[in-house]
């Protein structure tokens, strides 16, 4: 029996493990989400403005694009089991320590910690399924564990608003950011006597570049770059400033506005499911898997215009319902967007994933200012013309990508 091999962990303890992947998913998003929901209060207790605010969000993003880089190549020549907590301690730490900071600089340098950490979350779990998990047990594990992003998006603004009505907006931070750290004593109660079954692989390091290269190469990546500058800037836009939107332009008090931004999040959730249901119902009716995927790519940027319309409307409610129609669309747009990522270089995976996500994390970095600063001056509208018609630039770059792709 090979070492790693998934047999040697049990049954129960391999969906305990997926049980700790899906808890690190939560927290990861718990953490981030922590100064969106509490914006408003930072801004006014630093004396900044909204432009200065996303300089702030760009730091988190340049970090978080640096680390995706090379830590998946970190995780494979280590493994999960070290790597894992420790990522884990460096992100609640930096949440710790945001929540001490009474300097701009000082929250910046916060947040820089915190996007390094963060970055781990995905490449360690997707090692750990890879590594302790049967092929035929993998997709339910990683949609497990995935689902944490929703979950942990949903639950921020419930534990946000609680603890910063009640004891202030650096409480939240320093809750949030300690519970890292008993997930690290869980961590390694479970994982205990399983560093083998965890061990990484040398990498050569000298065919890493050529690796790079050959994926760089290649006309797919860079049409799927689009996708990834676009529709990727479009899902942090609304994870990072939809609920200070809520309450500072449309009239919403803290607690209902972040109560509101749930219905969002939600709406992403939902984009998720239904675009896989849509997809393969498509399929079942004799409908091509090309065609298939780009009726949903078609469908997810029709809901990702009604953007236009909720920066436009009168009404807060009907601008908040069009957010919820354009956050399915643009989960729906990431889930074919996903699996065509997969297709460009498959021995490659997390390379090219890191690849992809480190160039729009960088992008979305070098707007963050600027969405602030339109803030700013009230011209949020703008903002929501952009997220309804350049997701269509990003339908027509990956079109012939999903059209001709192999079934994945």
């Amino acid at each position: 029996m090979m070492v790693g091999d998934s047999r040697q962990v049990s049954g129960s303890l391999k969906w305990w493990v997926c049980g700790l992947l899906l808890l690190a998913t939560v927290l990861n998003y718990l953490d981030r989400q922590v100064l969106s929901l509490t914006a408003e209060r930072i801004i006014g207790e630093f004396h900044t403005d909204k432009e200065g605010f996303g300089e702030i969000i760009a730091v988190f993003r340049y970090s978080y694009a640096a680390v995706q880089f090379f830590g998946g190549w970190i995780v494979d020549a280590f493994g999960a089991r070290l790597i894992f907590p420790s990522a884990v301690g460096v992100w609640s730490l930096a949440g710790l320590l945001t929540g001490l900071a009474t300097t701009l600089p000082g929250m910046s340098m916060c947040r820089l910690l915190l996007g390094a950490g963060e970055a781990f979350n995905w490449p360690c779990a997707l090692k750990v399924t890879e590594r302790m998990l049967e092929p035929k047990d993998r997709p339910l594990a990683n949609g497990i564990f995935n689902s944490g992003t929703a979950l942990g998006a949903i639950l921020a603004p419930v534990v946000v608003t609680i603890l910063t009505l009640r004891y202030g907006w650096r409480s939240a931070f320093y809750v949030t950011g300690a519970l890292g750290f008993f997930w690290i004593v869980l961590w390694f109660l479970i994982t205990r006597g399983r560093s083998a079954a965890m061990a990484g692989a040398p990498v050569d390091l000298h065919s890493v570049p050529s690796i790079l290269g050959r994926i760089a190469m290649r006309r797919d990546f860079w049409l799927l770059a689009a996708v990834a500058v676009i529709v990727n800037s479009v899902s942090y836009f609304l994870a990072d400033w939809i609920p200070l939107y809520l309450k500072t332009e449309r009239g919403f008090g803290f607690g209902t506005g972040n109560a509101l931004s749930m219905l969002i999040y939600g709406g992403l959730d939902a984009g998720n499911l239904l675009t896989g249901l849509y997809v393969r119902a498509r399929v079942s009716k004799g409908v091509a898997i090309g065609p298939a995927r780009n009726q949903a790519l078609l469908l997810s940027c029709l809901l990702m215009s009604t953007a236009i319309i909720a920066g436009m409307a009168p009404s807060a409610y009907v601008a908040l319902g069009c957010l919820v129609l354009t956050a399915a669309g643009v989960a729906g747009f990431l889930v074919i967007y996903l699996t065509l990522v997969q297709d460009v270089d498959p021995a490659h995976v997390g390379a090219t994933a890191g690849m992809l996500g480190g160039i729009g994390n960088i992008a979305y970095g070098l707007v963050s200012p600027y969405i602030g600063h339109l803030a700013d001056l009230n011209q949020s509208a703008i903002m929501f013309v952009l997220i309804g018609t350049l997701p269509w630039l990003a339908f027509l770059s990956i079109y012939p990508v999903a059209r001709r792709s192999r079934p994945t």
